[in-house]
């Protein structure tokens, strides 16, 4: 994705690891940002197969009160996984590793034009099921 002025987000959340009070401080912080629409829950297994942790995924739509480059974006958004309880030391605990919560990008307005997180592509499950409720309209950019 490029950098420039983003107005609009989209962002997947996910935790296998107190999630309740992992989602209650990110979503707060995430209000901050601007107007959010967030999607249902939706629980599960790991899809990747790395860990008998049970998952739990939202996504978000937030227009941005005020505009900012997507490079800041990704460094606020580490620091409000962390903020939230992510430990980055407790990655590789046996592959069974705790992630209090987790914040990426799936999409972004970028100087006007939405842009899908090619990194993300194609969307799992879980994402789609979330993109479905808050911004659909992303489906038509991730053919």
């Amino acid at each position: 994705m490029t950098d420039g002025q983003v107005t609009h987000l989209v962002i997947a959340l996910g935790s296998n690891y107190q999630a309740d009070t992992a989602f209650a401080c990110a979503v707060s912080k995430l209000q901050k940002f601007g107007e959010m629409r967030l999607s249902e829950l939706v629980t599960g297994s790991d899809f990747t197969g790395r860990s008998q942790r049970v998952y739990h995924n939202a996504v978000a739509h937030i227009a941005l009160t005020k505009s900012m480059q997507y490079t800041d974006i990704e460094t606020t958004l580490k620091q409000i996984e962390q903020a939230c309880g992510r430990d980055p030391a407790k990655k590789c605990a046996e592959h069974d590793y705790e992630v209090a919560m987790d914040l990426d990008i799936l999409a972004a307005s970028i100087d006007g034009q939405w842009q899908m997180n090619p990194a993300r592509l194609p969307l799992k499950g879980h994402d789609m099921q979330g993109v479905r409720q808050v911004a659909d309209f992303l489906l038509d950019l991730s053919d």
